[in-house]
This record gives structure tokens, C-alpha cells and sequence, in this order.
């Protein structure tokens, strides 16, 4: 049974199994690499909280970075009208978002594969053993005045 591990290395090789991102060789560089640390997204420097859906289910999700921030991402989801924290664990390069996610803190329970364009990211959520998939909608709903101001930077240049 596979732990759950907040290893990106460990991540980006999952992802090169079932990933339509595998052969970018920018995830796996960014990860695999102690010499080149990923580059971490704008947008994630900072807590961000997200909403949507998983499949047709309403979902919420916060995520922080890692300390370092280089490690990736971290944070949890829950169900609307449901008391489950799933914990995730990943990273964020460019516009491809990848997660694992543990609902015991041990075992990982599902995977996130997703592209980001904007404040949303689209993708598949894939259970452990790869039985179950659906699709994942997210949008970013709060933001703190620094994620603005860089996103009104990039946009500027």
C-alpha cells in the first residue's frame, strides 16, 4: 500500500504513470533536480482558497506553500456538508497541478491532475487504485492583497 509523502520527486514520478503532463519535462526537472528548485507559481506563494467541484459534489480547498515554498504545496479539502479534511501534498509548476491526497494522513487516497489558466484549474481527481476518476473544477476566492498585486504585475508584463 502506498504512504502518503509529501515528496515531489515521489509525485512527479506518479504522475509520469497516469499524467497527461509526463513528458513535460519541466515538472520532472523541477522536482527531480536539488540543483534547479522549482519555480513556484505566483499565484501559490501565498494561501490560496478555492471552490468548486469534484465530479458534481462541492468542494473546498486551501492550499499554502511548503517551507521552504520550493517543496510545493500543502493543504486540505472538504466536502460541502461534509466534516472530512482530506490533507494534499504537491506542486504547482507553470500551469500543471498535481496532488496527492491522504484522508487518514498516511495512505494516499487520490490523485489531482490538473491544468491551471487564470485563477481556475481544470483537471481529473483519480482515486488510489485508479478505479474511480472525475473531473475537477476549481476558482480562486480569496486572495490576499499581495496575490492581486502580482497577478496585476504579471498581467502587465
Amino acid at each position: 500500500m502506498k504512504l502518503f509523502s509529501a515528496s515531489c520527486v515521489m509525485l512527479a514520478a506518479m504522475a509520469g504513470m497516469a499524467s497527461p503532463h509526463a513528458a513535460e519535462p519541466t515538472v520532472v526537472a523541477a522536482s527531480a533536480s536539488a540543483a534547479q528548485p522549482a519555480q513556484v507559481s505566483p499565484l501559490f506563494q501565498q494561501a490560496v482558497h478555492l471552490r468548486g467541484t469534484i465530479g458534481d459534489t462541492g468542494v473546498q480547498l486551501v492550499l499554502r506553500p511548503k517551507v521552504p515554498a520550493e517543496d510545493g504545496v500543502e493543504g486540505e479539502y472538504f466536502f460541502f456538508g461534509q466534516s472530512l479534511r482530506v490533507l494534499v501534498a504537491g506542486e504547482i509548476a507553470g500551469d500543471v497541478f498535481l496532488l496527492e491526497e491522504s484522508q487518514d494522513g498516511t495512505h494516499i487516497s487520490g490523485e489531482w491532475d490538473g491544468d491551471i489558466r487564470d485563477d481556475r484549474i481544470t483537471g481529473t481527481w483519480m482515486s488510489a487504485d485508479g478505479t474511480v476518476t472525475k473531473p475537477f473544477a476549481l476558482q480562486i476566492v480569496q486572495q490576499t492583497n499581495a496575490t492581486v498585486a502580482v497577478k496585476k504585475k504579471a498581467a502587465k508584463q
